[in-house]
């Protein structure tokens, strides 16, 4: 698998003001070209570098706050047996880490939000209870497996053709070649239709699965490679947003070189379209801690009792360190209070 590099080009000042849309509907201004043309888009400084730096300090003290050894400002600490269990090259799921009080602060930052505004065309949005990333440099022989291998996928069913969810990545740490990352098959996006319809031999016998995913292997990306796609590593800097179309085939790649990656994975929709039962799971979801996939209106509940391969240990924390403190507008965006 080869894959290229790339780097922002779209900017976006933290200087501008924030969105007054006030509950628009009308059909957002494509102000991202690159999530039509290539599926994904790097939008500059959101937030401050000196922002970015003041969530890597406090994800590090959340690893920390487990007792198992790890100390940010020491790398001799950095080892597996230091930190909390994590999937793939560092992404953390569990230990109610979707709702510590700097997990919120990041979904509240105003530049953030302001970027799916304009991406949905209204500020009256509805936010995910996503994951954190801090993929450290470990030793080679303390991350192998499944937890350096490439994961490709997509994050939409093959019943839904449309742009129907974009993904974001808070990138808080500098993020180059081989510090890990979004890695996409560029050009993969603009053929998800056409990949399904002429793939029917992949069809289950029940039918395309309604849940928002499907994982590809080597065999199946060969159809993209013909057609010219290619795998290229997203870079960002601290404080830039990383915005991709579910469509577009991607997976995390683990840091390779010397350098650690953080980052926390936010995404939006517009609110009017939160469905009342689900707005209820949601509620229910905040209030015992847990997580959920990418998608803020259609999610996958992540907690244990959900998902039985978790193998949770006696005694795992399940909730934050404390209860987060929400502003009116965090409290608008979790869906517990209306617009």
């Amino acid at each position: 698998m080869t894959v290229e590099t790339a780097t922002a080009t779209t900017s976006a000042s933290t200087a501008q003001p924030t969105l007054k849309l006030r509950g628009s509907t009308q059909p957002a201004v494509e102000a991202f070209p690159g999530l039509e043309t290539k599926g994904y888009a790097v939008v500059k400084s959101v937030i401050s570098p000196e922002r970015a730096q003041y969530y890597v300090n406090e994800m590090y003290q959340w690893l920390e706050s487990f007792g198992k050894g790890f100390k940010g400002d020491d790398r001799s600490t950095w080892h597996i047996d230091n930190v909390p269990f994590f999937d793939k090259g560092g992404l953390y799921h569990r230990f109610g880490v979707a709702h510590e009080q700097f997990a919120w602060d990041a979904r509240s930052e105003p530049g953030v939000v302001d970027t799916f505004a304009r991406i949905w065309g209204t500020d009256e949005l509805i936010v995910s209870y996503d994951s954190v990333n801090i993929s450290l440099p470990l030793p080679k022989d303390e991350l192998n497996g499944d937890r350096v291998a490439p994961w490709p996928h997509v994050d939409q069913s093959p019943t839904r053709c449309f742009r129907h969810c974009i993904q974001g990545i808070l990138n808080l740490y500098p993020n180059g070649p081989k510090d890990g990352g979004l890695t996409v098959l560029e050009g993969s996006m603009p053929l998800f239709e056409e990949y399904f319809a002429t793939h029917q031999d992949l069809r289950p016998a029940e039918g395309w699965p309604t849940a928002d995913w499907w994982a590809h292997n080597e065999d199946t990306l060969k159809w993209f490679y013909d057609r010219g796609c290619k795998w290229v590593k997203v870079e960002a800097g601290p404080g830039d947003l990383i915005l991709w179309d579910s469509r577009t085939i991607h997976y995390g790649a683990a840091a390779e070189g010397s350098e650690p990656r953080v980052a926390t994975y936010v995404c939006y929709k517009p609110a009017k379209d939160m469905q009342p039962d689900k707005l209820q799971t949601k509620r229910e979801c905040f209030a015992k801690h847990w997580g959920t996939s990418h998608d803020p209106l259609e999610f996958r509940i992540n907690a244990a009792r959900y998902k039985p391969h978790w193998n949770i240990e006696e005694g795992e924390r399940t909730a934050p360190r404390s209860l987060p403190v929400l502003s009116e507008r965090a409290k608008k965006l979790a869906g517990l209070v209306p617009y």
